[in-house]
């Protein structure tokens, strides 16, 4: 029996270093297979070979075993990073080779911790004092068990510097030294790395990654998903069944503008809400091959979960995955209640072949932020999704352009990009992006028209009454307003109303803790289902996350792509000849919210013009245009910064370094919140170390809310609870009022 057999790599269960190395190349192997043609050259498959034989050989370092079989206790002065003696035996045994053609040899420093100063250096220099011992008959012995390996794939064998094959067992603070001056300091001092040399190095990090993470957790790589046509049809006639809506499952094709992107590489489509611009988009995606991914973007957490149980319908749970900052607890209160933080952790990274997700998801490949290298490489040949493009912050939108021209570029990533509002000046900006992308209109639709638009001059504290009315009535009332604590007030006056005629007031906004949402959603759907009236109070959350139809509109103004949005909930099957949208004056503090020129003033006066008329999407288009006919988005200080954020940062840290983690970086301007805990939940969870339990009681609030965050800094698990009462009717409520918009 070899002594090598007694090295472990893994614990909890047991596997040896031979065994587990066995298993990576034979992931290896079917990453070689599908991939060979598409990218990389024989080269690259070598070089990729052994990073991924090798990345584990300094395991057989004394102190890691030590550690791993419980002789030793664990301490941050005595650990070793194992992938670090691992790289320099590469580097060593061929170092001019390395030294021209590092990225393989960083993937293997850099497959656990972050490779920068603060992640894979600063343990290095913590441990400076160590003493490690590597017997070289085990460096002998993993090296001609590798080289079978390679025979065995045809891999060229490895040409080993004799001189320098044992460096790794001289003394550490040497090593160290070696390290610095002649692998990473040349990358800071040289910069001599690029976009090109990023993506070589992104496909060795990811085969590395992907290798390691799915042999240890004895996982197979996801198959792909293939669907025709016919597949989706029938999944759509068996839904509709289901929802017993029989006749219209009989009589159900699929409508022009769903079929005509099929065959196109890149599609912008603008389509009415409810016409069934998500089936257009399946319908396009479905030319993907095998393990190539469908990447759908969203801009809230709420649409993106909604989107993904409307596709568990059509793919099954198995193919599917939902990433957001809150999806795993969303899939495991939901879908899985099985669902482990070690599986999202694979999966977030695009690992499932069919991905729901936030914007933020593909934005911060960029940043290099995360598993950047393994997300950014799924993406190649990706089916990309974009709805609602046109709600993006100027900002946030730069990025979205910096990231297509990417992925468009770099990885032959197509997009479908769709949306009910499209601007002439954003739709200019999306074509040149995309070059050639066929614009698709859904004609029929935008010519029809659903409701009556209505302009009042007064605020909607002054149609309380005509608004109590419609509750009476028992109609199914919406009322939008732009921030939360103007619908935490107006449900306060409302409710009671509500009450006594016997119908459902619900109230719907962000600050509702992260359990209690999907329940507020259950609530609002069983409101309009049920069809006995009601009143929902919500802000723009309900713009693009809930499939929602009301008989009656209240908002308080605000600029014209959010009103449709709003409108879209009123009459949205088309079925009501009286669908009635009512926009109020907006208050003062809604300038502060949107402050893009004078689109508040622009809409209220488009509005006022065609008051009282039933509008079709069309002469919505229109509008679209006559209130943004000034505003040049490209010109935008705030686009041109994210435009170019990415590259900055890239530059910075010389295209492959990690972005540390204290880096102030966010995707989009209004992501600069804080998750807190509302104080009504402090004695509940005092003892509370579940980390998936106190993730239930989390909510968002923005910074300036951060004087009535407690405790400092007291709190050992880095909870932040904040003033406030808290219900769950309500939801979050300050004493003092702020602008808090969502």
């Amino acid at each position: 029996m070899s002594k090598l057999s007694e090295i472990w790599a893994k614990s909890d269960p047991t596997e040896n270093l031979e065994d587990h190395t066995t298993e990576a190349l034979k992931i290896w192997s079917q990453l070689r297979s599908r991939y060979r043609g598409i990218f990389g050259d024989e080269i690259f498959w070598q070089e990729s070979f052994y990073a991924v034989a090798f990345h584990d050989l300094g395991k057989i370092c004394d102190n890691f075993q030590d550690i791993i079989k419980n002789k030793k206790p664990s301490t941050n002065d005595e650990r070793i990073r194992h992938e670090f003696f691992s790289g320099m035996f590469l580097y060593t045994n061929n170092h001019n080779y390395y030294q021209n053609k590092p990225e393989s040899l960083i993937a293997v420093f850099s497959h656990h911790k972050p490779f920068n100063d603060s992640g894979f250096n600063k343990q290095l220099k913590r441990n400076r004092v160590i003493k490690h011992k590597i017997e070289k008959n085990l460096v002998d012995e993993f090296t001609d068990f590798v080289n079978s390996l390679a025979i065995h794939y045809q891999v060229e064998p490895l040409k080993t510097d004799q001189n320098l094959k044992y460096f790794i067992l001289n003394d550490y603070q040497e090593i160290i030294k070696w390290y610095f001056k002649k692998i990473y300091d040349p990358l800071e001092i040289n910069g001599f790395m690029d976009q090109k040399r990023r993506d070589y190095y992104i496909f060795h990090k990811a085969i590395l990654n992907i290798s390691d993470w799915s042999a240890s957790g004895h996982m197979k790589l996801e198959e792909g998903v293939n669907y025709s046509l016919d597949f989706l049809k029938k999944k759509i006639v068996s839904r509709l069944i289901d929802d017993g809506r029989t006749e219209i499952a009989k009589a159900f094709k699929f409508r022009e503008f769903q079929t005509m992107g099929i065959d196109k590489k890149n599609v912008i489509v603008v389509a009415p809400t409810g016409s069934g611009k998500t089936e257009a988009a399946l319908l396009w995606a479905s030319q993907k091959k095998d393990w190539e991914r469908m990447i759908y973007l969203l801009p809230t957490r709420v649409t993106s979960n909604a989107i993904y149980k409307r596709l568990i319908a059509y793919f099954g749970n198995d193919k599917l995955q939902l990433i957001h900052s809150t999806a795993r607890l969303y899939i495991k209160e939901q879908v899985d209640n099985s669902y482990d933080k070690k599986k999202y952790f694979r999966d977030k990274s695009f690992f499932k072949n069919i991905n729901v997700c936030t914007i933020d998801q593909i934005l911060t490949l960029g940043f290099n932020l995360g598993f950047w290298e393994v997300k950014t490489f799924h993406m190649l040949n990706a089916k990309v999704i974009i709805d609602e493009i046109h709600l993006y912050s100027p900002y946030t939108l730069g990025l979205i352009i910096s990231t297509i021209q990417y992925l468009k570029r770099h990885f032959n990533t197509s997009f479908f990009i769709m949306t009910a509002t499209m601007p002439k000046k954003l739709l200019n900006l999306l074509t040149e992006t995309l070059g050639e992308a066929e614009i698709i209109k859904d004609q029929e639709l935008l010519s029809a028209s659903r409701n009556t638009f209505e302009i009042r001059e007064e605020t909607i504290d002054d149609l309380l009454k005509e608004i109590e009315e419609h509750i009476y009535q028992k109609k199914k009332t919406l009322v939008v307003v732009n921030t939360v604590d103007k619908a935490i007030e107006l449900y306060e006056r409302l409710e009671p109303i509500a009450t006594r005629v016997g119908v459902k007031a619900i109230c719907y906004h962000s600050r509702f803790i992260n359990q209690d949402r999907p329940k507020k959603e259950e609530d609002i759907f069983a409101l309009e289902k049920a069809d006995r009236g009601g009143v929902l109070i919500s802000t723009q959350v309900v713009e693009v996350s809930l499939d929602i139809d009301f008989d009656i509109l209240f908002t308080e103004n605000a600029p014209i792509d959010a009103i449709i949005q709003r409108a879209g909930r009123v009459n949205r099957k088309r079925e009501k000849e009286n669908g009635r949208v009512i926009i109020a004056q907006h208050f003062e503090i809604s300038k502060k919210i949107y402050d893009a020129g004078n689109v508040l003033h622009d809409t209220f006066e488009e509005f006022s013009k065609l008051n009282g008329k039933r509008l079709t999407e069309n002469d919505l288009t229109r509008m679209v245009d006559h209130v943004y006919a000034n505003l040049d988005i490209t010109q935008n200080e705030d686009y041109q910064n994210g435009l170019k954020k990415h590259l900055d940062i890239q530059y910075r840290y010389k295209f492959i370094k990690d972005l540390t983690s204290d880096e102030k970086v966010f995707t989009r301007e209004d992501l600069n919140t804080i998750s807190v805990i509302p104080e009504k939940f402090y004695e509940q969870l005092l003892e509370c170390m579940d980390e998936d339990e106190l993730n239930k009681y989390e909510l968002s609030v923005s910074k300036k809310r951060a004087h009535l965050i407690w405790p400092k800094n007291s709190d050992s698990r880095n909870l932040k609870f904040i003033e406030g009462g808290y219900s769950y009717e309500k939801g979050l409520v300050f004493e003092k009022k702020a602008v808090e918009i969502f």
